[in-house]
């Protein structure tokens, strides 16, 4: 599993508003790293870590649900709550395929097309799965939702993502 982020600036006992502004912010770009990637599609671990990450920042979201405007908040959200979702379903079927295909060389006989057929059917859904992928994440952009995020959180917090300056863990 991909390794969280370090939160740049967390002070020891930090304002609520600068904490939530910091680790949202650091939560975002940690999801958003792994796009180009998840997209290409060549490796599902890139997918699982998005996916990871984008829980990492709906349990941070909720946290400091207080921080935000409760209407613009649950839009925002809403929204990542539609990102985890999408790849939760792109990555159920990763592990299906990936388990079936594992457990292929051990089936027998009157068994194997039924397994050979059902990990024929995953990898059908698997790619309509690409297309909502990519779909949502060009919806995403031509919206400029990361920009409209990191502005909103910017408002509300003092946080400019900018400043903050993110980034993955040393090794990662």
């Amino acid at each position: 599993m991909a390794r969280a982020w370090d939160v740049n600036g967390l002070a020891r006992n930090p304002r609520f508003r600068d904490a939530a502004g910091r680790i949202v912010l650091t939560r975002w770009r940690e999801m958003i790293s792994y796009r180009d990637g998840t997209l290409v599609g060549d490796d599902i671990e890139e997918l699982h870590a998005m996916r990871v990450s984008s829980r990492r920042l709906r349990a941070a979201m909720d946290a400091f649900a207080d921080v935000f405007p409760t209407k613009s908040f649950r839009r925002y959200l809403r929204e990542v709550k539609r990102i985890t979702d999408t790849l939760g379903d792109a990555r159920d079927l990763d592990v299906a395929i990936e388990h079936l295909t594992l457990l292929l060389p051990e089936v027998e006989g009157v068994d194997r097309p039924g397994i050979e057929g059902l990990i024929d059917r995953y990898e059908q859904q698997r790619r309509a799965e690409d297309a909502r992928i990519r779909a949502l994440f060009d919806r995403l952009e031509r919206e400029r939702f990361a920009e409209r995020l990191e502005t909103w959180v910017h408002k509300h917090t003092g946080v400019d993502v900018a400043t903050l300056a993110p980034t993955p863990p040393a090794g990662a």
